[in-house]
């Protein structure tokens, strides 16, 4: 496969990898003005974890949550495949 080619595949993951990144910030940022505002004990979604201590509070993103942008971008990888089929496809179909 050539440079461009490769590059192209690399970017367009990490287009996906950022897509799911601000899906999972949007929660993130929900689930935050949601503690502030009720301030809640311990709890856990699938993306985003929460722990209370009597020393601090911290929320995270979980491993999943991670798993999550990273099956993301490659599913943008796949769509990216899939649109180069069909313009080949469209191609073959104009020059016969």
């Amino acid at each position: 496969m050539s440079l461009a080619k490769q590059m192209g595949l690399i970017l367009r993951f990490i287009y996906g990898y950022l897509k799911g990144f601000i899906f999972i910030s949007v929660i993130y940022i929900t689930v935050g003005l949601t503690i502030i505002m009720v301030n809640p004990y311990e709890f856990s979604l699938v993306v985003i974890k929460y722990i209370r201590t009597p020393e601090y509070d911290n929320l995270y993103i979980t491993y999943l949550g991670y798993l999550f942008m990273i099956l993301w971008g490659f599913k943008e990888v796949a769509n990216l495949k899939k649109e180069n089929k069909r313009k080949r496809k469209k191609r073959r179909k104009k020059n016969e």
